[in-house]
């Protein structure tokens, strides 16, 4: 989908070239939040979103624009979009692995698998967005109708990119929500270290991961809890799934009867990082999304067994250096995967 335009006119777009997909959207957000109701009707969460909707507002006016925008195209409540994004940093309803690789070529490589509960495939899109203060930057990310750009991974003119993984934590509080700290970084920064400057300089809502690429093969991983941050570098690869890992954030990690989710999640770290240690020594397209496809082996990363928690709905593989997007839509072991060029925005079917 090509959106171009202000940010409200790029979220006004979303509903304008999908309308066939304008209940399912309003559907979806409200069999979620009816699930929750007692809990969001709390005083203490009415208190919390409303001063979340303040931050972000403060914080990132161009993507409160955009969800107005989103808004208006799908007749949702902002109040009713905030909740939904709210709720994905409180709840264990997503998955995801991820992970970044910095080449000998001074180039860099992320990737990830999108792991979601079922029926969230449908909303799945792949957008570029223009707009016309960027002076020329584009923006090429995985994402989701009814959500802001980049609701997943992204990546830049510049050859910035970044991918999330979701983390459930007790280190919560008020600040920047990660769905909106995504399109914020992609939009200004045009490489790791800018990102990290201005991540470092903003107070977080905490929960989830960030995994952070540029065209100059510089990588990061943060870890963003609310009154910690930790971040790792490398010149080799990282990766991130489920739970945090640092000695600030890993006591913070949300353990309570989700013994089988952390130990999934600790199990695709490792089976990861052993595959990547492979690949690394000679870098391979075709060997890189064979890993992505895998689930034979524990810890595989391709999720849709009947004792899954979370569906795996696409792959995909950024290539910084010139801005291609590889994609899967839907398992990656058994789903066409498909080109995108940000420069030349082409599509075509490689595999």
């Amino acid at each position: 989908m090509i959106l171009r335009g202000s940010p409200y006119e790029r979220g006004l777009l979303q509903a304008g070239l999908c309308p066939e997909m304008i209940g399912p959207v309003r559907e979806n957000v409200h069999v979620q939040l009816g699930k929750y109701q007692q809990l969001l009707q709390s005083d203490k969460a009415k208190g919390y979103l409303g001063e979340q909707i303040r931050i972000t507002g403060e914080l990132f006016p161009d993507v409160f624009e955009e969800v107005k925008g989103i808004s208006k195209g799908f007749d949702l409540r902002m109040i009713d979009l905030f909740r939904f994004y709210h709720l994905r940093i409180l709840l264990d309803m997503d998955g995801c692995t991820s992970w970044a690789v910095s080449l000998s070529s001074k180039q860099a490589v992320v990737g990830k698998n999108r792991d979601l509960a079922d029926g969230n495939q449908v909303f799945q899109r792949v957008f570029v967005h223009h707009d016309p203060d960027w002076q020329g930057k584009k923006i090429l990310s995985l994402g989701s109708l009814g959500a802001p750009c980049a609701y997943s991974s992204g990546i830049n003119s510049q050859g910035f990119c970044l991918a999330d993984t979701n983390i459930l934590t007790t280190d919560h509080g008020s600040g920047a929500c990660r769905y909106f700290l995504m399109p914020f970084l992609l939009t200004t920064c045009d490489n790791v270290d800018q990102a990290l400057e201005k991540i470092s300089d903003l107070p977080h809502a905490g929960g989830g991961s960030l995994v952070l690429a540029d065209s100059h093969g510089k990588i990061a991983v943060v870890e963003l809890g609310h009154h910690h941050l930790n971040t790792q570098k490398s010149i080799r690869w990282l990766v991130k799934t489920n739970h945090f890992t640092s000695a600030e954030l890993g006591p913070r990690n949300l353990k309570a009867g989700r013994q089988s989710s952390i130990k999934n999640s600790e199990d695709r770290l490792s089976f990861t990082n052993r595959k990547i240690s492979v690949i690394y020594r000679d870098f391979d397209l075709d060997k890189t999304i064979e890993m992505m496809k895998s689930h034979d082996q524990e810890g595989g990363i391709c999720r849709h067994h009947d004792e899954d928690t979370s569906t795996t709905i696409s792959g995909a593989v950024y290539t910084c250096g010139n801005r291609k997007l590889y994609f899967s839509d839907g398992n990656p072991c058994d789903s066409l995967w498909y080109e995108f060029s940000l420069l030349k925005e082409k599509i075509g079917v490689t595999s």
